[in-house]
């Protein structure tokens, strides 16, 4: 063997171990690079440990890229839902992802026909066995599910005391196909690299809202077991949150990203707001069709963009190195553009 001059076998011995540990750490520990186009910053790198032992949390590789919308707080059966629903069918996204609310008094109507005016007329593409057959629809729906949303407050208060119309109307993960919570209240999927988690931060929920409830015990036990490259939580209360309506949601503040968590998706403040909080990434979005919200003078510790001055939806493409996250406005004018790696 052939060393430097000056260097002993000791030297180059230590050299070697020191080699090896870092190589070793790099594979029990997975690494997070963000970047912001939106607030400019450099790139940053953040290293989180896994929540499992490293053969289940393997990624399965060679799964297709997928491309999707995000919309919250959108049922309410005016211009300003039209506007937004007419943009995301521009983008033709595979499936659509709403973050709650997607029913409010003002569309009308009564049982199923509520979501038929809030929802149907304007998203049946991606919805499957729904009534509506009108001229923007003519088939009354798609083959396949392919609108996923979580229950908002509003789709109990503004409807019913329960939210089975709700249930009923949406064809979700745990009513004729695989879901591991086995309920349709909170539940998951898969769609290419990113595993969904669509919890019901609703108050009522009988397993619970708090970190050491059942529905939580679910959701930590699912994303320890997950194979897929990213792990993505949706539901409607955002834990944190600088708008001046609502604020943040506390006993929502779960420990998401010791749990394995990449980013959490809520709506219910009709804002758009990006926060960053123990390495992971935030999003409200609220701006799918309801009037809007303002922000109050101090933003929450984290926050990088806020935007409220009108509607509009998130385009999402998910493939295994990255997940991009556009936020665009009714205008066509791109608000953030935020990058995970």
């Amino acid at each position: 063997m052939h060393r430097a001059p000056g260097l002993s076998r000791l030297t180059i011995a230590l050299i070697a171990a020191t080699i090896v540990l870092v190589v070793t750490g790099l594979a029990l520990f997975g690494s997070r690079l963000n970047w912001s186009a939106a607030d400019k910053s450099a790139p940053t790198a953040s290293t989180l440990p896994t929540t499992s032992a490293p053969s289940a949390s393997t990624p399965t590789p060679n799964v297709a890229d997928v491309s999707f919308a995000v919309i919250g707080d959108f049922g309410s059966g005016d211009q300003h839902e039209a506007d937004v629903a007419r943009l995301v069918a521009s983008w033709d996204p595979a499936f659509i992802v709403g973050l709650g609310d997607v029913y409010y008094s003002e569309a009308g109507g009564s049982g199923s026909e509520r979501y038929d005016r809030a929802v149907g007329r304007y998203y049946c593409r991606w919805l499957k066995d729904v009534s509506t057959t009108g001229s923007a629809c003519p088939q009354g729906g798609a083959s396949k599910n392919a609108f996923f949303t979580t229950i908002g407050n509003h789709d109990i208060s503004d409807a019913e005391p329960s939210p089975e119309s709700y249930l009923d109307y949406f064809d979700l993960p745990g009513n004729g196909f695989t879901n591991t919570s086995g309920n349709e209240r909170y539940y998951d999927f898969v769609e290419g690299p990113v595993h969904f988690f669509v919890l019901n931060s609703n108050d009522d929920e009988p397993d619970g809202i708090t970190a050491d409830s059942r529905q939580a015990t679910w959701l930590r036990s699912q994303v320890a077991a997950s194979t897929s490259r990213w792990n993505v939580v949706v539901d409607h209360h955002p834990p944190y949150s600088s708008d001046n309506s609502h604020g943040p949601t506390v006993v929502l503040q779960w420990p998401f990203a010791r749990w394995g968590v990449d980013v959490v998706m809520s709506g219910h403040a009709h804002t758009y707001e990006r926060i960053q909080r123990d390495g992971i990434t935030y999003f409200v979005n609220g701006l799918g069709g309801a009037h809007l919200y303002s922000f109050g003078a101090q933003p929450v510790d984290g926050s990088k963009v806020r935007f409220a001055d009108n509607w509009g939806a998130q385009r999402v493409r998910a493939t295994q190195d990255s997940i991009t996250f556009d936020f665009i406005d009714v205008s066509g004018a791109l608000i953030d553009s935020y990058v995970v790696r």
